[in-house]
């Protein structure tokens, strides 16, 4: 038979390959297939109008909202998603970077940047770090009963609970903080059902619970959107592979069916939809989704499936993520605020009955995330960017993303106004500070290539007269052709201990060690006795290479180079407290802390080129507003090696210009309409914003050879000046 003008196959080109499912599996087996040549009969049923499954991102509201999957977890090279969006080029620097792929997370949710309980009023953050040890401590327990024959209790859920019963023996608060404990246990609770994809913890089974491996890497996200992936996979795809709108209603399988136009050939399996069409074939590769295998299972394949195998799918569990999405006016959080918890006061993990799921869905929800600024659409000179929140709950487990409007922003840089650069940093800076009393040293981390400026001068002032060691890091990528005069220059500035370092190829860092030690054993240690046991901290604005600096300290001094990190948002290190052993002679370990930048910065100029160094959100700024400013700065100081890299000719002081013989080159343009008298006609232009951030790329990446962003300050004058 023949349906939809689709050809029958001749003989000896090969077997017929149907592919039932366009989501992310069934694109995947597609890609696979095409690649070898004797798959080249190859069709994907998808059952709606496009293709993806769960993966889909929503561009319509200013910026991505996802409206299925989110982020790669352990985005690493054991990760075939990673390897796949790391191949189509579609994250960003900090994911692809060595170091996010090193951290060992061990499958834990970070902790949050303020806790609040239901009735409005904050939770000691202290309270919820030791709850969240004592949970992820008895989460790694029962990964210890793999392969076991036997397990008393059953499940995960029961065994947790016993455990906790037996450290509520040991509490010795009052009665409302040990209510408050519980508490933040059943958020925990819930956490780990949204992990699970599952109602109830005492659902998991605890004997194969350690089967899952968690793979190295902090969890990222797809700064375009996940549906870049599944549009990649459909582009390198022959064009007439996928059938859309064929939802299947039943697979015809180990019989002998024939088709009209292929005479004398037999197909074993048929594949029959619901608006008619019949597929003949040899193989057929299922991807339905389970849920749906769960519902259809008794007609969707006939002859029916073994009895072993439609008990095996019956008797695997099924959850369910939602998503909702709320607008605010005006963001209610802090600019810093990164992950919000919500802890419902008076629920327990331990609680007998569990009210109907109608009457207390809410109060599965475990908190909010706050998620990349939106854009609202361009008004002249202006754009309106957007906060937006993210909140997950097992609803089973579900999300609920929140929207606000943030403020307003103009074009800046050399070409227009100044931007407003965003205050942030003041509950990180108080996390800090109210550790200081387990502190002997502070390593402050800073990038090479703006040594003078951007630093945070409320370090000092806050975190009061400790011993202190600059490390400029990056300094691969930085001119230090006048390191002396940057070092004098910092020693006017009362700094007088700098070690210049490159932590992803370990350059100097062995200085570090030798160097804390000196300047712990020369200063009064506050709060030790005899006993050599040395606690740094490490501070600095976002992005400067402060957990490479604890990696590269692993790796020479322990033989390690992976550091447990926490962060609730994939990219960020979030949390303070996160102790990490850096050396064993002399014992040393190192706190982590989030990237704190000064709550005003003191330039546009100084602005400009954290942004540059990736401190600042590029969005924040407008890439090209970026590629502008290092036009600018590259040309001012005859840093020519952009000419070279993209093969211009000649230097050139006109971003636009630039910026469209970088995309004509890269191959980078995009479809706009435009308005004429005769209508709309589509128009192929350059993609400007694609070229600049090739353009920041290159930059950050070294490409266009070693910068100092800070000369005119070591040359005693102001970037404005000619």
């Amino acid at each position: 038979m023949q349906s939809g003008g689709r050809q029958a196959e001749a003989p000896g080109r090969g077997p017929r390959v149907l592919v039932v499912g366009g989501g992310i599996a069934g694109l995947g087996a597609a890609q696979r297939l095409c690649r070898h040549p004797a798959f080249s009969h190859l069709r994907v049923l998808e059952a709606t109008a496009r293709a993806g499954g769960r993966i889909r991102s929503e561009h319509s509201f200013g910026g991505v909202v996802e409206v299925g999957a989110h982020w790669i977890h352990g985005p690493s090279q054991g990760n075939p998603v990673f390897q796949l969006a790391a191949k189509y080029g579609l994250l960003g620097e900090k994911a692809l970077s060595e170091e996010n792929q090193l951290i060992e997370t061990g499958g834990h949710v970070g902790l949050p940047s303020v806790s609040y309980a239901s009735s409005g009023v904050s939770v000691s953050l202290e309270l919820v770090a030791e709850m969240a040890s004592l949970f992820y401590s008895l989460i790694d327990q029962t990964r210890e009963f793999l392969q076991a024959a036997e397990t008393t209790p059953p499940s995960v859920g029961e065994y947790l609970k016993e455990k906790i019963r037996q450290h509520m023996a040991g509490w010795t608060e009052d009665e409302e903080t040990k209510k408050l404990k519980l508490a933040i246990l059943k958020n925990l609770f819930n956490v780990e059902c949204c992990v699970s994809g599952t109602h109830s913890m005492d659902l998991v089974a605890l004997a194969p619970f350690g089967e899952y491996t968690v793979l190295p890497g902090l969890d990222c996200t797809f700064p375009e959107g996940y549906q870049g992936l599944t549009d990649c996979i459909m582009a390198s795809l022959p064009k007439d592979v996928m059938v859309f709108d064929k939802p299947v209603m039943t697979i015809h399988w180990n019989g002998s069916f024939r088709e009209a136009s292929a005479p004398g050939e037999t197909f074993p399996v048929l594949v029959e939809c619901e608006d008619g069409d019949c597929f003949p074939a040899h193989h057929v590769v299922v991807t339905v989704p389970l849920g749906f295998f769960k519902k259809h299972l008794d007609t969707f394949f006939e002859p029916p499936l073994p009895t072993e195998k439609v008990e095996a799918i019956r008797k695997i569990g099924f959850g369910t993520n939602n998503k909702i999405f709320l607008e605010f006016e005006e963001p209610f959080w802090d600019p810093d605020c990164q992950h919000i918890q919500v802890v419902w006061e008076d629920t327990s993990p331990l609680e007998d009955t569990a009210p109907e799921l109608q009457d207390a869905w809410f109060k599965k929800l475990i908190g909010f995330w706050v998620l990349p600024p939106f854009q609202e659409p361009p008004a002249p000179r202006t754009q309106e960017y957007a906060e937006v929140l993210l909140a997950q709950r097992p609803v089973h487990p579900g999300l609920i993303q929140l929207r606000g409007r943030g403020q307003l922003w103009g074009r800046h840089g050399p070409a227009g106004p100044a931007p407003p650069f965003r205050r942030q940093g003041g509950t990180g800076l108080k996390k800090m500070q109210s550790s200081l009393k387990l502190v002997d040293c502070i390593i402050e981390v800073h990038d090479a290539r703006i040594p003078l400026s951007g630093r945070n001068p409320l370090f000092q002032e806050t975190l009061g007269l400790k011993p202190h060691l600059l490390v400029l890091n990056k300094m691969d990528l930085a001119d230090l052709k006048e390191q002396q005069k940057i070092i004098r220059h910092l020693e006017r500035e009362g700094i007088k201990h700098v070690v210049f370092t490159n932590c992803v190829k370990d350059e100097n860092v062995k200085q570090v060690i030798p160097t804390v030690t000196e300047l712990v054993g020369s200063s009064y240690r506050y709060h030790r006795g005899e006993h050599v046991e040395y606690c740094i901290m490490v501070i600095g604005v976002p992005n400067v290479g402060k957990s490479s600096l604890i990696n590269s300290l692993r790796r020479q001094h322990l033989r390690k180079g992976k550091a447990t990190r926490v962060g609730g948002e994939p990219g960020i290190t979030r949390a303070v407290m996160s102790r990490i052993q850096v050396c064993e002679r002399p014992l040393m370990f190192l706190l982590d802390t989030p990237g704190v930048l000064a709550p005003r910065i003191p330039s546009v100029e100084t602005g400009l080129k954290l942004a540059l160094c990736g401190t600042v959100l590029d969005h924040l700024v407008g890439e090209e507003t970026l590629a502008d400013f290092l036009l600018y700065t590259l040309n001012r100081h005859q840093l020519l090696g952009y000419v070279q890299h993209y093969g211009l000719g000649e230097a050139c002081d006109d971003i636009a210009s630039v910026l469209k013989r970088v995309a004509v080159k890269l191959r980078k343009t995009q479809k706009v309409k435009v308005l004429t008298g005769t209508g709309n006609v589509n128009v192929i232009q350059p993609d400007y914003p694609a070229a600049a951030r090739d353009f920041l790329r290159a930059f950050r990446s070294g490409l266009l050879g070693p910068v100092m962003l800070d000369r005119d300050f070591l040359q005693g004058r102001s970037a404005e000046e000619p």
